[in-house]
């Protein structure tokens, strides 16, 4: 069972301390990317945002995208084809019919949770919006280390998600340390590409 400490110097900052967080997936190797956010009773807020998912050469980019509560989120079409982007996600549903150049709508997300996107028109589009009620956060590096800063001495949970991951994001409880572990159940790789352009049968 892999150790729940890591050994790791505290960085004390002006506001709280600095918190290492590693995430391994279950065989223990790192896991890049991934998304890594402290929830508890102490709140650090960021205001909203707003910002564009966009649509070019048939794949949603950045295919990852971490906003706070209440930020707006926009999905310009840059391809000569039309798409249509929608999410059946529980943190939030919306749909946006075909359609080509600046988005149509612009989505709010109120609500906290990890909201998958996808194209009914081109099925192996598909991106995902991390929306956080928490300030603490980081994405993990290469070596599947991320950085909370500042975080205030007190009880929190440290909580991992990435897109590979096998259900709810994974979770540990930290109280004083410097430092946490987070082990991913993860999915095997698989690259989602468009179809061979001589097929043509998506428009």
């Amino acid at each position: 069972m892999l150790p729940f400490l890591l050994l790791c110097a505290l960085a004390v900052s002006g506001f709280g301390a600095d918190v290492q967080v590693l995430v391994k997936d279950q065989t223990g190797r790192p896991v890049e990317g991934a998304v890594i956010w402290a929830e508890g009773p102490q709140k650090k807020t960021l205001p909203a945002i707003q910002t564009e998912i966009v649509q070019k050469n048939r794949q949603f980019i950045p295919p990852v995208t971490i906003v706070p509560v209440g930020s707006i989120v926009r999905f310009p079409n840059w391809d000569n084809v039309q798409h249509h982007v929608y999410s059946f996600s529980t943190a939030k549903t919306f749909d946006i019919p075909l359609y080509i150049g600046q988005s149509p709508k612009a989505i709010e997300f109120e609500r906290p949770g990890i909201v998958t996107l996808g194209c009914n028109i081109h099925d192996w589009m598909a991106a995902y919006v991390v929306v956080l009620d928490s300030g603490f956060f980081a994405r993990t590096d290469e070596r599947g280390v991320g950085v909370l800063r500042d975080l205030p001495v007190g009880s929190f949970s440290i909580l991992g998600w990435c897109p590979r991951l096998r259900g709810a994001p994974v979770q540990a409880n930290l109280e004083g340390q410097s430092s946490a572990e987070l082990t991913m159940k993860l999915r095997p790789a698989f690259q989602r590409t468009p179809p061979d352009e001589r097929g043509g049968a998506y428009r």
